[in-house]
């Protein structure tokens, strides 16, 4: 048995109107769907916080800062700690409020100290400086400096943007020149990586073990 089909020419007409609908419709919806991203990606880059590690000079000591270059605040901000030579450094604001406002606000890191015996240290005007000694007296000791100093002094810093999105900064401290002698250093904060979501410090020292060290005779 034998069908056959007739379209009449208003028939084909109105297929092809509606192919040329469906066309334009998915053409349209695609390209809604970019603006959103695009629009999407812009929100973000206008809310997001940027944190940048410093030293500055605070008189004839050092200390850290912590500065916000971003468009957006950045708020409930936390950095992991640090062991050197057993002791444990846990870096805070002194004020109350871990929060960085947009467009270069700066706070000073304070270093709170847990001693290998559970204690706590008084952290004076040269701890800085004793921190450092601590934290880069093995690898001196044992020839192992660079190695070390890859990713002894690494700073985890996150937080969180108006937005709700959480976001982590990593840099690492470190002397350019083998630190032989106490306060004698030529001391680098060096950024290795920004990212959304959340990273642990195991994470973070693996991105600064896959960088060497800048050197003093290298630059």
């Amino acid at each position: 048995m034998k069908i056959i089909y007739e379209i009449t020419i208003g028939e084909l007409i109105n297929l092809i109107i509606l192919a040329v609908t469906g066309f334009i419709v998915c053409q349209y919806t695609r390209a809604a769907q970019k603006s959103n991203k695009i629009q999407e990606i812009n929100n973000e880059i206008q809310e997001k916080p940027i944190l940048n590690l410093y030293l500055r000079k605070h008189g004839i000591e050092d200390e850290l800062r912590l500065r916000n270059v971003g468009k957006g605040p950045a708020y409930n901000i936390k950095f992991s700690s640090i062991e050197a030579d057993h002791y444990k450094y846990y870096p805070y604001f002194e004020e109350p409020n871990p929060i960085l406002e947009k467009d270069v606000d700066e706070k000073t890191i304070k270093l709170w100290v847990e001693t290998p015996e559970g204690g706590v240290e008084a952290y004076d005007p040269e701890g800085f400086n004793l921190f450092l000694t601590r934290l880069f007296s093995s690898s001196v000791r044992d020839g192992q400096y660079e190695s070390v100093a890859r990713s002894a002094g690494v700073f985890l810093i996150t937080y969180e943007g108006m937005n709700g999105q959480k976001y982590h900064s990593i840099f690492r401290i470190y002397s350019k020149i083998v630190p032989l002698l106490p306060g004698v250093y030529d001391l680098v904060v060096q950024f290795m990586h920004n990212g959304k979501g959340i990273c642990d410090i195991t994470t973070a020292k693996r991105f600064c073990e896959k960088d060497p060290i800048m050197k003093k005779n290298k630059e």
